[in-house]
């Protein structure tokens, strides 16, 4: 996929409704941000040296201007002896221009943007045949961390070298900060650049459409109030869709339309789509280069419904947890949220408490590779959350209802259905067996199956920060397996089953199995996303410990006594717990 960006930055003056007179602008490819990472560097005394590329075509779109000198963009000045800006037609060619600074010049080298101005500035001509390289190299006197970039690939914006080896395309890891200063009366009037385009990794052919979501920005004159996104598979224009917007010059904005890609059969799996942007409402684009990305996906005939697992970390002893705990109460009152959100109480991460299982712990590992430990924490599908980790803390049972509405709309490629049996001779023991299928060849690296037993409605005895009663719910009581169980495809299909011992403790009515299938990675914390989940209440499980209605006719070998030891045989039975004995057997019976 290429991504394309252009910043202008200027002094601008309105003279009438779309217009502006613009004398100086930017171009590079980093919309004039500072540095945030830094690249690989060299361990010995040596020079560093960065460059972008600017196409033929977009250069012939400043043509008349001229380039008065060069933003540089350090990510540290530390060891950094000498800095030269300049212009280059080829990478290994001369300088066209050149200007240099050092730690003891004015200015001097500084960390973040150095702006150094050309003694005599380099005019554009206006029938570029080649493009232009805009670059900088500085002296290490030893290791440096100097070289800015921002963690965007973007084409054709990174070259990299080392003292005397060859330059290097490292675009695909990042763009350098680094900017032409351009100024002059010549500066094009209609121009939107695409700077980025997303779209889903698969398309599904049962939905039929593919949502594109892109980034445009405004590079010339007019305010930009409309265009067209069309897309295109195989070189026919599939949809197209009009943005209605309002882009005055040189800022940027977001657009998301869906669009029919008209692909009906899967072939080889593999499929792209090229978008691009035109009939501009102000006029023709004077620069059609940066118009057009192209983006690839898999093909797969249809997705499976999508269920999520939001697993909280919290303890009695956490006095911030019932904050968390009541925004995850509330949101499951609402109908989008109530079926399809499974929530997982894992008591650890501040402490633990009487609730804490021997595999709590293991959780914590969750985040960030087991650092730094909190409660109230979360993992929505435990997908990245941020740069390193998949647990959180929500804010406000805003942010937590957001994070979970993205993760229900994206979609499931494997299926789960669950079924329970309790044994007859003895009723503490569990069977859970899940089955399902897959629509997408490869999942994820390594799928396992996790499954739980979790119980709601438990008293709390001493929770921190709670007035009155406090309520634990979800709260897991057994796993099949901490990190789960791989799982064997037969073909597009498989079966799973694993087994649990019951306690006495639990209370069977508060029960429920909720599985799950991801991926595992025991190097990366952040590589274990759930890909979708199921449930199945202890309610729809026959249990032979739990009676409904029982009569002389169907339980003459049975005596039903309740707690208080009043016999009840012949009796219809309102719902509570009831004693059997069954000749020399004594049970504890649940009639609902």
């Amino acid at each position: 996929m290429r991504k394309f960006i252009i910043t202008i930055l200027a002094c601008l003056g309105l003279y009438g409704a779309g217009h502006a007179q613009i004398s100086d602008v930017n171009l590079g490819y980093c919309a004039d941000q500072i540095p945030t990472e830094n690249v690989r560097c060299s361990d010995s005394q040596t020079w560093v040296s960065g460059a972008i590329y600017i196409t033929a075509s977009t250069l012939n779109t400043y043509g008349g201007n001229q380039i008065n000198g060069i933003k540089a963009g350090l990510y540290s000045r530390l060891n950094v002896e000498e800095l030269t800006v300049w212009l280059r037609s080829e990478l290994d060619g001369e300088n066209l221009v050149e200007e240099t600074i050092t730690s003891d010049s004015d200015p001097k080298i500084v960390k973040g943007w150095n702006e150094v101005k050309f003694s005599t500035p380099w005019n554009i001509p206006s029938d570029n045949e080649n493009g232009l390289y805009i670059g900088y190299s500085f002296f290490q006197k030893k290791t440096s961390q100097g070289l800015g970039i921002l963690p965007v690939p973007v084409s054709n914006a990174f070259f990299l070298k080392f003292g005397d080896e060859p330059w290097e395309d490292h675009s695909d890891e990042g763009t350098l900060c680094v900017e032409a200063l351009v100024s002059g009366d010549n500066l094009p009037k209609v121009n939107l650049a695409f700077l980025n385009l997303v779209t889903p990794d698969v398309y599904i052919i049962d939905r039929g459409t593919i949502q594109i979501k892109g980034t445009v920005q405004n590079l010339a004159t007019y305010t930009v109030t409309g265009f067209d996104v069309n897309a295109f598979v195989d070189g026919e224009k599939t949809g197209t869709a009009y943005v209605e917007c309002n882009i005055p010059y040189g800022q940027s904005d977001e657009f998301t339309v869906e669009v029919p890609l008209g692909i009906e059969s899967m072939g080889d799996g593999h499929g792209s789509v090229t978008v691009t942007l035109d009939n501009i409402n102000e006029g023709l684009d004077e620069d059609m280069s940066d118009n057009t990305l192209t983006a690839d996906f898999l093909i797969v005939q249809h997705d499976f419904k999508h269920r999520v697992i939001v697993e909280e970390f919290t303890t009695e002893q956490c006095p911030n947890c019932p904050r968390v705990g009541n925004y995850i109460h509330d949101a499951l009152e609402k109908e989008e949220f109530r079926n399809d959100i499974l929530v997982i109480c894992h008591h650890s991460g501040f402490y633990t408490d009487w609730l804490t299982t021997s595999f709590d712990a293991n959780y914590l590992w969750l985040f960030n590779d087991g650092g730094q430990t909190y409660a109230p924490a979360m993992a929505v599908d435990r997908d990245v959350h941020n740069d390193h980790t998949a647990v959180w803390c929500p804010s406000s049972s805003a942010e937590m209802e957001g994070t979970w509405r993205k993760a229900l709309n994206e979609p499931a490629f494997v299926s789960l259905n669950i079924t329970g049996e309790i044994d007859s001779e003895d009723a503490n023991h569990l069977t859970v067996k899940v089955n399902g299928a897959k629509s997408l060849e490869q999942l994820c690296d390594n799928p396992t199956i996790t499954v739980y037993i979790v119980e709601d409605n438990i008293k709390a005895r001493n929770q921190a920060g709670a007035a009155g009663e406090y309520i634990h719910n979800h709260v897991n009581r057994a796993v099949n397996s901490t990190w789960g169980d791989p799982i064997e495809f037969n073909g597009d299909e498989y079966e799973y089953s694993c087994e649990f011992n019951l306690s006495q403790v639990w209370v069977r009515e508060n029960l429920q199995i909720v599985a799950f299938i991801g991926n595992y990675n025991s190097q990366n914390a952040a590589d274990c996303p759930i890909l979708n989940a199921s449930n199945l209440l202890f309610s729809e499980i026959e249990d032979p410990s739990r009676v409904d209605f029982i009569t002389p006719e169907n339980n003459s070998q049975s005596e039903i006594y309740s707690v208080s030891g009043i016999l009840m045989n012949g009796q219809e039975l309102t719902p509570g717990l009831y004693i059997r004995k069954t000749g020399n057997k004594t049970e504890k019976v649940i009639v609902k």
